[in-house]
Order: structure tokens, then C-alpha cells, then sequence
């Protein structure tokens, strides 16, 4: 455990996959806790989960990626996590494009979802940001014993057929498709992703019927919101951490979410830490259950146990 002298403390954190009936693994997470992370004054902590389609390359990418430019952010040692978060997507999807014109070609078709948490133990202030169907859940509780309370999740579910998002894909001149019975951006079910550069400024075209501008393509340009049908912007959410409550924090890909209902996670890996579970086991048991479910996706899961100092 952390020193006491930051008003939150960690007491245990951990991540797992499990590849469930898939032939690859496209999820990848991070776990840094302040000593492996920390480039501020604060003690801040960070987790990530990315869920691949297409490849596992742009989830790879971002996990190997995303990290080292959150450490080199001046927002983050500034103390403003939200810029920090929204800035290293930006530049994340830069260093794509900047790939892909370099010859990876499969950057255009394959993208990743999405979902960070930075916590600020020294400040007491969990960010949490994310893009496309991969959640963070949260809940507090009180003593050794407690139930969890008020579990939610402190993420945006980005799909086409949210009418903000459909407002945002017909505005940019896409269409939003019912061809395969699930609403759809071309062959995605999620409108807000990393990667996926076809259907985005300036690559995008063939969904709109205009071509990209040369001039764009040339300068390096890249807008995540003008032209593009897929976004790169993140949902954000600041939760004070400042008041007493213990708290559990669980990172999931969809293969956890699609197949198991939020309240009976947090309960079952509350349960288990008290029980004396590790939260690598407790992360285990989550993705193991959800493995279990006929046709299972890859899945992930994080699990962080919060503390108060006082």
C-alpha cells in the first residue's frame, strides 16, 4: 500500500485475458501503478484495456503507445488529466496515419476500442475517458465487509444508432445501415474508435461519395470530428475520490460486458477480495466466467481496489 500521506491509496490491482472461443487474441491492457507510470509531482496510477477488430494490430499499437505519451503529456504534469487523455488519442492517431502512409495499409480497416482510467492519488481524482463499447465499472463501499453501492459505469456506450452519434455520422455525410440487423458504420457497430482510418478525415470517401482532399492527405492534416464517420474523441468523466469510501474499479472489454450483467461483476469480485482473493485471481475468475458463454469473444478485465488514507 501507498503512503498516507496521499488521500487514496491502491491496495491491490491486476488485470486478465482470456482469448474465450476465438482464434487470436485482440485484447490488450496495461497496469502501471505510480512507481512504473509516474512522470508528475502527483502519484498518479493508470489503466487501460483496448479490444481489437479487424487485427489485433491498432490494439497493440495504442497499448504500446498511448502510455509512454500520457507520461510525456505536459497536461498530465499540469494536472490536467482530461487534456492529458484527449491529447495522447490525438497524437495516437496521428502516429497511424503517419503509419499508414508508410505502408500499413491495414491501419485503414482494423481499429481498437478504447477505455483509460487515470487515477491521482496524491489529488483524490479518478479520469476516466474512453471510446467505443468497452466499459469502466465503478461502486463504493464501506469496512472490510461492505456491499458494494451505487455500482455504474463511468463510461459512454458509442453506437450509430444514439441519435447524438447518428446526428454526428449524417452531418459528416454518412449513413447509418440496418443491412445486417445491427445498426452500422459501413462494417462497424461502434461510431467512436481508434484506428478504423477509412472512415476517417481524410482518408474517408467511399461512404460519403466524395474523395478525400489531396491537400489534407499531403499536409499531415487529420480532423477527428469534420469529416470523419468514426470519432477519435473521447467520452470523459472526473470522479472525486476525496471522501472516505473504498472503492472497486473494473476495467472490461465487451466480452465481459456483452455476456455478464455489471451488478453481479462487482459483487462477485468484491466478494472474492475479501474473501482474500488476489485481485490477479479475482481479475482471473471475471474472464474465466465469461470464456464459459457459447461463441465467447476475447476478454478482459481489471480489477482496482481503492482506498481512503483517513
Amino acid at each position: 500500500m501507498f503512503t498516507t500521506t496521499n488521500p487514496i491509496t491502491i491496495h491491490s490491482a491486476a488485470g486478465a485475458s482470456s482469448l474465450g472461443s476465438r482464434p487470436t487474441q485482440q485484447d490488450q491492457y496495461t497496469v502501471l501503478l505510480p512507481e512504473d507510470f509516474n512522470k508528475s509531482s502527483d502519484k498518479i496510477a493508470f489503466f487501460a484495456v483496448y479490444d481489437g477488430h479487424g487485427s489485433e494490430k491498432i490494439s497493440k499499437h495504442a497499448s504500446e503507445n498511448i502510455q509512454r505519451l500520457l507520461q510525456e503529456s505536459p497536461a498530465l504534469e499540469a494536472g490536467n488529466l482530461e487534456d492529458a487523455i484527449k491529447d495522447a488519442i490525438r497524437t495516437e492517431e496521428k502516429l497511424l496515419l503517419d503509419e499508414f502512409r508508410n505502408g500499413e495499409e491495414e491501419f485503414a480497416i482494423a481499429g481498437s476500442t478504447a477505455s483509460l482510467a487515470l487515477v491521482n492519488l496524491t489529488k483524490g481524482v479518478l479520469v476516466a475517458g474512453n471510446l467505443g463499447d468497452s466499459h469502466i465499472l465503478l461502486a463504493e463501499y464501506e469496512g472490510d465487509e461492505g456491499e458494494p453501492e451505487n455500482i455504474r459505469r463511468i463510461t459512454h456506450s458509442h453506437k450509430p444508432e444514439d441519435p447524438e452519434e447518428k446526428d454526428r455520422i449524417q452531418e459528416a455525410g454518412g449513413t447509418v445501415n440496418m443491412a445486417s440487423g445491427t445498426p452500422r458504420v459501413g462494417a462497424l457497430n461502434m461510431s467512436r474508435a481508434l484506428g478504423d482510418l477509412q472512415y476517417k478525415d481524410p482518408l474517408v470517401s467511399t461512404l460519403t461519395g466524395s474523395a478525400p482532399d489531396e491537400q489534407d492527405k499531403s499536409d499531415g492534416a487529420f480532423d477527428e470530428n469534420h469529416k470523419s464517420l468514426v470519432s477519435s474523441e473521447p467520452y470523459l468523466n472526473r470522479v472525486d475520490l476525496a471522501d472516505g469510501y473504498r472503492r472497486v474499479l473494473i476495467l472490461t472489454t465487451d466480452g465481459v460486458t456483452n455476456t455478464m450483467k455489471d451488478d453481479p461483476v462487482v459483487k462477485g469480485v468484491l466478494a472474492s477480495f475479501q474473501a482474500g482473493m488476489s485481485a490477479t485471481d479475482c481479475a482471473k475468475v471475471v474472464v474465466q466466467e465469461a470464456a464459459k458463454t457459447p461463441g465467447s469473444d476475447n476478454s478482459t478485465c481489471i480489477v482496482v481496489f481503492l482506498g481512503s488514507s483517513s
